[in-house]
């Protein structure tokens, strides 16, 4: 396991999860959603229970459905900033990796109605098809602001978009 980098295969490796990451928050921010959806393995383990407060799926879902769920509340918003950082990745092998890294998440209906989420990840990545991709999503939330609410609103935004292709 390597924990620090030694050499320019792991420099070149941390780089490529790094960018991961980063492409992680892009992808959501610019409403990317094939550059997002880019970033995961076909299935996923995903364990966002602290921030939804319901128990995590058992069994992995399919990237298609993560994406989806996540653009039909992303897409009601005017704007989303997702800032990830302070990432510390262990590379466990040449095809497997593990970080954790602190996220603050910005989301705004408009410029007086917003909703703040900070915490971090803890995400593993491995490579598929010569390609880092996300095999698990942890978000460990540890405080919110603003109204929460508006995630609701926001879904409802999103559904209710002509051009919205997770209507329903």
């Amino acid at each position: 396991m390597v924990t620090s980098v030694d050499s320019m295969t792991d420099f070149s490796t941390w780089h490529a999860i790094h960018d991961l990451s980063l492409r992680y928050a892009e992808g959501i921010d610019r409403r990317d959603w094939a550059l997002y959806r880019d970033c995961f393995a076909p299935q996923i383990r995903v364990d966002f229970s602290t921030f939804t407060h319901v128990p995590a799926p058992v069994e992995p879902v399919p990237a298609e459905d993560w994406v989806a769920a996540v653009r039909g509340t992303i897409d009601g918003f005017d704007a989303t900033q997702h800032l990830i950082g302070n990432h510390r990745i262990t590379i466990e092998s040449p095809t497997s990796a593990h970080y954790t890294a602190y996220i603050q998440a910005q989301h705004w209906l408009s410029t007086d109605e917003w909703y703040l989420v900070g915490g971090w990840y803890d995400n593993r990545a491995e490579v598929i098809d010569g390609e880092w991709r996300l095999t698990t999503l942890v978000l460990n939330q540890t405080w919110d602001a603003g109204d929460r609410g508006l995630l609701r609103v926001a879904s409802k935004r999103a559904r209710d978009q002509p051009d919205n292709p997770v209507q329903g």
